[in-house]
């Protein structure tokens, strides 16, 4: 009698403890942090305050993952894509069956998806305030400038083809038609304009570019350094929730780029990202 009792008060523990693990584990992971140099933040429901990056980290589905000063992160998107942030930058992954959406707000990222890991139909977009580029298999730069009248979208592509759409930063939905753009191509998507037609940008160009993605050895980050990422990344948490949420069109309208679209060059480095001088890109 005493061994059933206690048999049940161990199932009824188990119990209790599954239940309070089912909502972490329901959440899927959608990426993997690899790498982290200077300070990476993420904030989350969980965690609005924001909470320190370091590989191995996992990252799911609305989180706000923001880089410091001098700082760079690199993250597997659904062992699919490889997204580098450089320094001052910002970033929120989301996901609707077949479509992954990697949405910069400020800042620069690189974004490499691997073709043979992409099942038919997938697609993987990064969304600019005022532009949306649909990959697949092909790696692309992609910019968020600061000009005197609003946010505007730089776009390089290091291989294969790609097609990037203007879009109305207020309710998502396309302002005009896509631009495809090439290998060793670049175009610029002013606030609300359309994209310029792309201009050619020079290899030597492009092996600088990409070295500004390189990682380096660098110091651990201090506490005061981390502490004011921490709250930066709480800051930008606060600001992205009072903003409207936006459902962007998918099958109507949006971007689509198909298999004959694009044919990956490996070994091609990165394009620059030269903006022009009126412009003051973050960052820098």
């Amino acid at each position: 009698m005493r061994h059933t009792a206690r048999l049940a008060v161990a199932v009824s523990t188990l119990a209790l403890t599954l239940a309070g693990a089912a909502p972490a584990a329901a959440q899927s992971s959608a990426g993997l942090v690899e790498r982290v140099e200077g300070t990476a933040a993420v904030a989350r429901t969980a965690a609005p305050q924001g909470t320190a990056l370091k590989p191995k980290d996992d990252l799911f589905l609305r989180d706000l993952v923001t880089t410091g000063e001098q700082s760079k992160a690199q993250f597997l998107l659904g062992g699919r894509a490889r997204v580098t942030m450089r320094e001052q930058s910002a970033l929120r992954i989301t996901e609707i069956p077949t479509v992954s959406t990697v949405e910069i707000t400020s800042g620069i990222l690189k974004l490499a998806v691997q073709k043979d890991r992409m099942k038919p139909g997938d697609r993987i977009e990064v969304k600019s305030p005022n532009a949306i580029t649909a990959v697949r298999g092909t790696t692309i730069v992609v910019q968020v400038l600061q000009t005197a009248s609003g946010p505007a979208t730089l776009l390089s592509v290091l291989n294969g083809f790609v097609e990037i759409t203007p879009i109305d930063p207020a309710t998502g939905a396309p302002r005009g038609p896509a631009v495809r753009v090439s290998d060793l191509q670049q175009t610029t998507v002013p606030t609300g304009g359309v994209p310029t037609p792309p201009q050619p940008i020079q290899r030597n160009d492009a092996v600088r570019l990409d070295a500004t993605f390189a990682f380096k050895l660098m110091p651990v980050a201090t506490d005061d350094i981390l502490k004011r990422q921490l709250e930066q990344a709480a800051s930008d948490a606060q600001k992205a929730q009072q903003e409207k949420k936006v459902n962007l069109p998918v099958d109507e309208g949006g971007p689509v780029v198909s298999g004959d679209d694009i044919r990956a060059r490996q070994g091609v480095p990165a394009p620059p990202a030269p903006p022009p001088p009126s412009r003051s890109p973050r960052g820098q």
